[in-house]
C-alpha cells in the first residue's frame, strides 16, 4: 500500500508505476494521477504555437546534424516493417479510390496526374521532397474530403507532414 502524492489516496502497489530510482522503486503518483497529468500537460503543450515551433526547430535540427543516423532508422524501420508499410500504403490508395467521386470528368483526372507530376518536377528540381496534399483530409477527425482536383495542394513534404490529417473547420 501506498499514498499518492497528489490524490491523497492510499492504493496497492499494483496501481503505481515503477520507478527504479525512487526509494521504494514506485512513482510518487498513481497511475490514474499521472495518467491525468500527462494528458492535461500533452493538450497543453500541443495547443502551444510556440512549443509546436521549437518542437519543428528541434527536430529539424537533429536531422541536419545527424544525417547518417536518420538514414539508418529509415532504412532498418523499413526492412523490419516491409508487410506494415505495404499494408498501409494499399489501404491508403483504397481509401483514395473510394473517396474519388465517380462524377469526375478526364480532365479532372488529367488535373490530378499533373499534381502527382508537379511535386516530382519540385523534388527534383529544388532537391527537397514534395508530397500531393489533400487540403480538406480524407480521414480527418471533424470533416473528410474528397479526392478531387481542387481538395489537391502542392507542399513541401516537411510541411505536409506537420500538417497531418487536421483541417481547421473554423
Amino acid at each position: 500500500m501506498k499514498t499518492c502524492n497528489r490524490c491523497n489516496c492510499i492504493k496497492p502497489s499494483a496501481d503505481f508505476y515503477k520507478k527504479p530510482t525512487a526509494k521504494d522503486g514506485l512513482f510518487w503518483w498513481c497511475k490514474t494521477c499521472h495518467r491525468d497529468y500527462v494528458k492535461h500537460d500533452y493538450h497543453k503543450k500541443a495547443e502551444s504555437e510556440t512549443y509546436r515551433a521549437n518542437e519543428r526547430i528541434r527536430i529539424n535540427k537533429y536531422h541536419a546534424d545527424n544525417p547518417e543516423k536518420v538514414a539508418q532508422w529509415g532504412n532498418q524501420y523499413r526492412a523490419k516493417n516491409t508487410a506494415k508499410l505495404t499494408a498501409k500504403a494499399k489501404a491508403y490508395a483504397l481509401s483514395r479510390e473510394k473517396r474519388t467521386p465517380p462524377w469526375l470528368t478526364d480532365d479532372d483526372f488529367w488535373l490530378m496526374e499533373q499534381a502527382y507530376d508537379l511535386a516530382v518536377l519540385r523534388t527534383k528540381l529544388l532537391g527537397f521532397q514534395w508530397h500531393v496534399d489533400h487540403i480538406i483530409p480524407l480521414h480527418g477527425r471533424l470533416v473528410s474530403g474528397l479526392h478531387v482536383p481542387h481538395n489537391l495542394q502542392v507542399l513541401p513534404a516537411s510541411v505536409n507532414r506537420s500538417k497531418s490529417n487536421w483541417f481547421d473547420v473554423t
